[in-house]
Order: C-alpha cells, then sequence, then structure tokens
C-alpha cells in the first residue's frame, strides 16, 4: 500500500507540475523538488530496517565486513547520483545531469577496486 501512496504522490506532482511549467517554468521546477524530497522522506522510513538488517548481517561476517561497507557506498553513490540527475534533468540541465551520472560511475568502480584487487590476488594465491 505504501508503493501505491508514493506512486500517487509522484503522479499528482507531475500533474501540478505541468501546467505550471507552460505559465512559470521554475515554479514546476520547485514543484518537482518538492516531490522528489516527499519521496525521499519516505524512503528514509525505510532505512530503519535496512539498517537492522546490516547489524545481523554486521554479526554473521564479523571481520569480513568491509566488502558489505564498499556495497553500501556504492548503493548510497547510486542512489544520490541517479537523485541529483534526476533533478537537473527536470530543471532543464541534462548536460550537468549527464556529468553527475559519470562522476558517479567513477566512484562506483573506484569504490569497488579494493573487491577486484582481492579477488584478483585469492585467484593468484590458488594458481600458484
Amino acid at each position: 500500500m505504501e508503493m501505491v501512496k508514493i506512486g500517487l504522490v509522484g503522479i499528482v506532482g507531475v500533474l501540478l507540475a505541468v501546467p505550471l511549467k507552460s505559465y512559470k517554468a521554475e515554479y514546476g521546477v520547485y514543484i518537482g523538488i518538492a516531490v522528489c524530497l516527499v519521496i525521499l522522506g519516505y524512503a528514509v522510513r525505510y532505512l530503519s530496517g535496512l539498517l537492522s538488517a546490516m547489524e545481523q548481517l554486521r554479526a554473521y561476517l564479523k571481520d569480513n565486513y568491509s566488502y558489505v561497507t564498499i556495497l553500501l557506498k556504492a548503493v548510497g553513490a547510486t542512489y544520490a547520483c541517479e537523485f541529483c540527475a534526476g533533478v537537473c534533468k527536470d530543471a532543464g540541465y541534462s548536460g550537468i545531469a549527464g556529468q553527475v551520472e559519470i562522476i558517479g560511475k567513477l566512484y562506483i568502480l573506484l569504490t569497488g577496486m579494493p573487491v577486484l584487487i582481492a579477488l584478483l590476488e585469492s585467484i593468484q594465491s590458488i594458481a600458484g
């Protein structure tokens, strides 16, 4: 039922922003940003469940929790970049949105490098 509410908030926001965009473009952008922040507020509610699951995962992994940290950094960067790029595109700045997406991809690649290096070291130690 929560997803239906979130979907309705998005649809109502778009239906409000589209007519205002032809009247005054900046009002449509403001409504779009406000709707994005409301939806982000709904997403923050789910973080408590995610954090409790991460604590259980930490208990199982004990010393090898660094890989989960890398995963969480990559997921967080993905959401942040997607949110910022969406706002930039709505405002009509698709060039800036593209640059934000590229930087996000590079950050994720850089964040995942220790995992790749550890994998290659494991393969090399097995192969001799």
